[in-house]
């Protein structure tokens, strides 16, 4: 092989060539063609990266960095499909730079989430593991919104929870497995998608390609049900929602200052202006949150009940039920690393 990486002979020729790594037996010649498809590998990552995706040098290196540490996952993943090596690691690099944008967008995830006086379970798990890693061209481009065009969003529903058709997902973490395993039961993988309908869309940090890779289910299905259920809640109110959570934010830190100056203040009556200050502000701060709440919020549980044909209480223990099992899911893996 040659040295010019991205030409469509030396793709298509080096595609084979992990194809044929990947189903021959464990053998000394394997170990080392092996070895050279991981220094190959590498430089495509970054070449790829900076050179088709048009990344800074940074941004390249960042994703280089992060995928290195995956590099035999990613070569024993990819299979024969209409999607050259190239393609596959193009869609590998853009996933991941989009994962690490989406973090460095919510570092003040932790902030927020105190802010909320509640921890979003869900987002917490969806922002800290990556779920859309290792996808390949293939299976993005099944993606056919016009298979489920005539379903309601209750037949759409129970469509995703008795299909699970598409176990070839990799799994990347322990936390992964274990979410996944639960999910192959039908009644946690409808408390799951009744929690996915109730949590916000701008909290919950879920993509539609996270949500397939552990439901092991067609992408499509729950890009349409998403889209179901933001058309159901109304209009994108991302700004208001930023706006609404910025006002608390001002009140928060009034309050953490106001709070300092009363732990330090010797003056009573003084001391008694700054109390009665503070507890205007935390007032003001449970306001902002609860304008917050109202604007930034997914279905409500009566709009679930009805859509989905169950009653209320139902949705509410589904809901529950659900978060449980994520702390518990996050706090075991967390033990166990």
């Amino acid at each position: 092989m040659e040295k010019n990486y991205l030409s469509k002979e030396e793709d298509s020729c080096f595609s084979r060539l992990v194809i044929d790594c990947n189903t021959s037996p464990d053998t000394e010649e394997k170990r080392r063609r092996l070895a050279e498809i991981k220094e190959r590998t590498k430089i495509l990552i970054y070449r790829v990266s900076q050179e088709i995706l048009h990344m800074s040098k940074d941004e390249a290196s960042s994703v280089y960095v992060e995928m290195n540490k995956d590099l035999d996952r990613i070569i024993s993943s990819y299979r024969i499909s209409s999607a050259t090596y190239n393609q596959y690691l193009k869609q590998l690099c853009q996933y991941r730079a989009r994962r690490m944008r989406r973090e460095k967008g919510n570092k003040g995830i932790w902030e927020r989430a105190f802010l909320m006086e509640e921890i979003n379970w869900a987002a917490h798990y969806s922002s800290a593991y990556d779920f859309t890693y290792g996808i390949g061209e293939e299976e993005l481009s099944t993606l056919d919104m016009d298979t489920y065009s005539n379903m309601n969003m209750e037949n759409l529903f129970f469509h995703i929870i008795n299909n699970k058709d598409r176990p070839d997902y990799p799994i990347y973490n322990e936390m992964e497995e274990k979410l996944r395993k639960a999910l192959m039961k039908v009644t946690t993988r409808k408390r799951f998608l009744i929690l996915i309908l109730f949590i916000p869309k701008n909290t919950s940090g879920i993509e539609s390609s996270d949500l397939a890779r552990v439901l092991q289910t067609d992408e499509s299905a729950i890009q349409k049900l998403l889209e179901m259920k933001e058309e159901y809640v109304g209009s994108n109110n991302t700004g208001r929602y930023g706006t609404a959570l910025d006002r608390a934010n001002k009140h928060w830190r009034i309050m953490a200052k106001l709070k300092k100056e009363i732990s330090m203040e010797r003056n009573e009556e003084r001391k008694l202006r700054l109390q009665d200050h503070y507890h205007t502000q935390v007032k003001c701060h449970r306001q902002r949150i609860i304008e917050a709440r109202k604007i930034n919020r997914g279905m409500t549980r009566t709009e679930i009940a009805e859509i989905l044909g169950m009653s209320r209480s139902t949705v509410c223990t589904a809901i529950v039920k659900m978060t449980e099992k994520l702390k518990e899911i996050i706090l075991t893996s967390s033990l166990t690393t």
